[in-house]
């Protein structure tokens, strides 16, 4: 089945210097979507007051979009590890 979606995800952390190293980690990785894939999916993450905002549009089948947005959380969460760890 064919869906239309547009995603909204902030993750809040109060420290802009983390929010910043999240945000350019995990846009380093959206701006690598495979070709094929770029015509359906668009991703963007930004930093802003100390949150990291990413605004997904998508269309094409559900679980494309539930595994890129299961990729986009892991990458988030590997970035919130090593910024601890610096």
């Amino acid at each position: 089945m064919e869906i239309e979606a547009r995603v909204e995800i902030r993750w809040r952390y109060g420290d802009p210097l983390k929010a910043r190293a999240v945000a350019e980690s995990v846009q380093v990785d959206n701006v690598s979507i495979p070709p094929g894939l770029k015509k359906s999916l668009n991703v963007e993450t930004l930093c802003e007051d100390g949150s990291v905002r990413t605004k997904v549009k998508y269309r094409g089948e559900v679980d494309t979009l539930i595994k890129a947005l299961d990729d986009l959380v892991f990458s988030v969460k590997i970035a919130e590890e090593i910024t601890e760890k610096v």
